[in-house]
């Protein structure tokens, strides 16, 4: 008899002491969670639950380790009459605040971005390339040394869709370190929807690649 009682007291200790032990693990899920919203912590954009509307960073852009000035020109044989599109785009990040970009070709130690036309007929009817280009970056010799992005964005007139404004406001978005987006709204979206600014995710984005901040 007093086998069985030992046997039942010790089932007993088990259960409160495992009860004890997950009410410890959610307190210190809970803490953290609460902490890190205190310290105004964010975490990655992209796995997110509430990343619906975010828009990702290019995995080779690493967030404050670019200079927000650029010095744009534009390739031989860009027709004028495809430079206002991109004077337009141009504008559109630059009332951002966020980054500078002018005009101008860059030196050793600054960032470029280099604005081109080209022509490609795409074999299938439902997919239209409508650009191309992206950042390039090359990473200082130090840690105190910032990386460069020497940049590509580029507009396939082979079509009326790739001679679009909001086409190319896209295609710098890619230049300066946006990824696609899931959110419709957003300039970054893979299928151009005729944005003419960006979204709260756009300018979140871009702030953490250039501040450091999403606020």
């Amino acid at each position: 008899m007093r086998k069985r009682w030992g046997v039942l007291l010790v089932v007993l200790g088990c259960l409160v002491w495992v009860g004890i032990w997950g009410n410890g693990i959610q307190t210190l899920k809970t803490s953290s969670a609460s902490v890190a919203k205190a310290a105004g912590m964010h975490l990655p954009l992209v796995g997110r639950r509430e990343s619906a509307h975010a828009t990702p960073i290019e995995s080779i852009v690493q967030p404050r380790s670019l200079q927000r000035t650029y010095y744009y020109h534009f390739a031989k044989g860009v027709d004028p009459d495809f430079k206002p599109l991109f004077d337009k785009a141009i504008s559109v990040y630059n009332e951002t605040g966020i980054v500078n970009l002018v005009a101008g070709k860059p030196t050793t130690f600054q960032n470029g971005l280099t604005f081109f036309i080209y022509e490609k007929e795409m074999p299938r009817a439902n997919f239209l390339e409508l650009g191309e280009g992206g950042p390039e970056i090359k990473h200082g010799l130090s840690y105190r040394t910032p990386s460069l992005n020497l940049a590509r964005a580029g507009l396939n007139v082979t079509y009326p869709a790739g001679q679009e404004t909001s086409v190319a406001i896209h295609k710098i978005g890619h230049a300066l370190g946006l990824d696609h987006s899931k959110d419709h709204t957003s300039v970054m979206y893979p299928i151009d929807q005729g944005h003419m600014k960006l979204s709260p995710g756009d300018i979140k984005a871009l702030k953490l690649i250039y501040t450091g901040q999403m606020k």
